[in-house]
């Protein structure tokens, strides 16, 4: 790294003084592309920053979600140490000692601290502690926000389940806590819990972004709702943040992150008092406490239907992203690592305290790998025991359970734990409806789609008020082709929880075959209707977080379907990045660096299918001197026709199937045209076709249907298919080709 930059000392108020950046390679998503796009990350920080951590013999470890990094600031020779390490969508992040902890998108990955070999690691002489892979669990997708060592092992604060979790090697997570407001184990994110404070070693307090319990409740209130809650009584001690994060039991005080106003602050618990200790220019989250200095991660905000509201956003233009260390004696910040480029958001900051610079093992984001061998001495062979997995306490294994209840589950050491399948665990409790839906959505990857929908059945008998319970039988119904079954299904739903989403879902039930067209005007008309009561109320459904379900069957009922899916358009809240406006006006004529115009195709179906066939001859054939093509691949399938799209584009890349990291990456790749090549047909492309990755998006006939939304600029037909007073079946300004673009 070179310092690029030297000025006088800053105060609090003053630029960092020293300036550098580097390459980093983006790391693959979900598959490995053909190309690796590599992203230039600029950054600069506080001379004085090397000081504080050589002073108090630790280093800091920051994740960023966003950029799909770990990044480690040591200190060597007195001199910032800064290292990056790829991992996929990193969220929370703890260390204790020699143990690191890290939850990315689907699993929890332990690392064990190492100081014998880490001088060995190249460069020589450079490192304290390596920090080995050791082990892993796979959670799937719980949005596991913050992650604490506690005397119990590792705690999980799982935002999609709404509750607090340990690990287990049999289970995905074991819950052990949720809000006393909270109803029902269930992956709809109702609160936003995101925030673990331990207090001696065991869960002392928490945050959650409203007192709510329905899918993303929050969301509509998150600017005046987060609250901070007591776990051992369930009381919720304060009201009022704006999405809080990150509470901290520090030197006998609960300090917390009143995020969407920029603030740390410390809490009164007796009394609810918040009192601000210092403010930032960037949304705060991620926050770490050593010696007399707190470390807080601060962020820019991304799009505004996901933070409009919150007073932070009124400067978005003003925020910076890096971590901010202030000295609690005096409340000031004292020094800051500042993002200039590559990366906008952190997620996690952790002080690790004795490990002046460590080493993270693995493939680091400049595309070289350093494997560690740790090996016994010759001539010793370590015993084998069975034993606990390491991210659990030897004195205290974790209590079988199918239902959380609101005090933290006592610890209890079975003594001899049997592994159970789903079906032996349903034969001793057959009204756990969790498991039920469980077993079902295992015999639908098994493709036992009749298996399943007794497993779903099974589930509303178990539990008739839980809400996912339905949701999964009444689709599974939709999509064995029994719709009145689901419809009924639905409407019993919609009598328990008649949320947004629900409501949205009931509406996409349609027929493939009518009775007679009386029968197809009555289906039209009652979801038409359903739709019209949805917009005029005002009621939405957040697609930039989650999946929303498609509207396949309308187009084939042969009518125009222009004010139906406006309708939806106007009920399923996407996200408008009006930065993206300005990318093609920054480049002479509107065009890339390279002087060709970028332009992504995006599909699920680039495989051998029939959007695959239709699209590759227009990867191919298109003028490369004119245009740069990215193929954006929201599946990783692998077969003759998905090799050609990686061979014909210049850029490959494989889309998370996650809605918020994949319209992240979307928008990374800065393109001047996106082309979705079909829309009702793969939930996730229909998600993102709401929300604005590139200034000018456009969709293809691969499904003939208008989308509805307002982000969707043009729809790309042909003469031989629209006659030109077609433009009123479209919501898109209708583009008429000579012919249809296919080879």
């Amino acid at each position: 790294m070179s310092n690029a930059k030297q000025t006088e000392p800053p105060v609090v108020s003053q630029r960092p003084s020293r300036n550098s950046s580097e390459e980093l390679m983006s790391p693959p998503e979900d598959g490995e592309p053909r190309t690796e796009r590599v992203v230039e990350v600029r950054y600069e920080f506080t001379p004085i920053l090397a000081d504080i951590l050589s002073h108090l013999k630790c280093s800091l470890m920051v994740t960023t979600y966003q950029a799909g990094k770990l990044l480690v600031l040591g200190v060597h020779n007195g001199a910032l140490k800064i290292s990056f390490s790829n991992y996929d969508q990193p969220m929370g992040l703890a260390v204790d000692g020699d143990r690191l902890a890290i939850g990315t998108r689907k699993q929890m990955n332990f690392l064990a601290g190492n100081r014998d070999v880490a001088s060995s690691v190249d460069p020589a002489d450079t490192w304290d502690v390596c920090y080995v892979p050791r082990t892993s669990t796979w959670t799937g997708s719980i949005h596991g926000h913050d992650l604490a060592w506690g005397t119990e092992g590792l705690w999980v604060v799982n935002t999609l389940f709404s509750c607090l979790s340990t690990l287990h090697e049999q289970y995905s997570f074991i819950p052990r806590w949720k809000p006393r407001f909270i109803s029902q184990l269930i992956d709809q994110d109702r609160c936003h819990l995101n925030g673990l404070a331990l207090v001696d070693g065991r869960p002392g307090f928490v945050t959650a972004m409203a007192e709510s319990d329905s899918a993303a409740g929050w969301r509509p209130t998150k600017a005046t709702s987060g609250v901070v809650m007591h776990v051992d009584s369930g009381e919720t001690i304060a009201r009022g943040f704006a999405m809080p994060h990150s509470p901290r039991w520090y030197n006998g005080k609960l300090w917390v992150l009143d995020s969407g106003r920029g603030a740390l602050g410390t809490i009164d618990p007796a009394t609810g008092q918040f009192t601000t200790v210092e403010t930032f220019p960037g949304y705060t989250r991620g926050l770490s406490f050593a010696g007399q200095f707190a470390f807080v991660g601060l962020s820019k905000i991304r799009e505004t239907s996901v933070f409009g509201g919150v007073p932070i956003a009124e400067r978005r233009n003003e925020l910076k992203c890096g971590v901010g260390v202030v000295d609690l004696i005096t409340g000031r910040t004292v020094a800051v690592f500042q993002f200039l480029s590559g990366v906008t958001e952190i997620f996690a900051v952790e002080a690790a305290q004795g490990a002046a610079c460590p080493y993270v093992a693995g493939a680091s984001s400049e595309g070289k790998e350093h494997d560690v061998w740790i090996v016994p001495q010759p001539g010793s062979v370590p015993s084998v025991t069975a034993g606990l997995p390491w991210f659990v306490s030897e004195t205290s294994a974790v209590v079988e359970t199918a239902r959380t209840a609101s005090p933290v589950v006592g610890s209890q050491r079975p003594t001899e734990p049997q592994p159970l399948s789903l079906e032996d665990w349903l034969a001793l409790n057959p009204k756990d409806a969790a498991s039920w839906i469980a077993l079902g959505n295992l015999r639908q990857e098994q493709n036992r789609q009749p298996e399943a929908l007794v497993c779903y059945e099974r589930a509303v008998e178990a539990d008739p008020r839980m809400s996912a319970a339905r949701q999964n039988f009444g689709y599974l119904l939709f999509n064995q082709g029994f719709p009145e079954k689901a419809r009924n299904v639905y409407r019993e739903l919609l009598a328990i929880d008649p949320s947004p989403m629900n409501r949205l879902l009931a509406t996409s039930v349609l027929p493939v075959v009518y009775q007679s067209q009386e029968d197809l005007q009555h289906w039209r008309r009652e979801q038409h209707s359903a739709l019209e009561t949805m917009a005029a109320e005002g009621a939405y459904v957040d697609g930039t977080s989650q999946l929303v379900p498609t509207a396949f069957f309308w187009a084939y009922q042969g009518l125009n379907d222009r004010q139906a899916m406006a309708l939806r358009g106007r009920v399923i809240l996407g996200s408008e990045e009006a930065n993206l406006q300005s990318i093609a006006n920054d480049r002479p004529n509107g065009e890339s660096p390279d002087s060709r115009i970028r332009v992504g195709f995006l599909s699920a179906y680039f495989r051998n299918h029939t959007i695959g066939r239709l699209n590759i001859g227009r990867i191919e054939k298109l003028d490369r001197s004119r245009f740069h093509v990215t193929v954006c691949a929201a599946s990783s399938a692998d077969d003759e026709f998905s090799r050609r799209f990686q061979n014909g584009s210049d850029e490959y890349v494989v889309i998370p199937r996650d809605v918020e990291a994949a319209i992240a990456t979307l928008r990374q790749l800065k393109l001047d045209v996106l082309l979705f090549a079909d829309v009702g047909m793969d939930a996730l492309c229909s998600t993102l076709a709401f929300s604005r990755m590139a200034p000018v998006q456009c969709v293809t006939w691969g499904h003939p249907e208008t989308t509805g939304s307002p982000t969707m600029d043009y729809f790309l037909s042909s003469e031989l298919l629209d006659e030109q007073a077609a433009q009123e079946h479209y919501t898109e300004t209708l583009v008429r080709m000579p012919l249809t673009g296919t080879y």
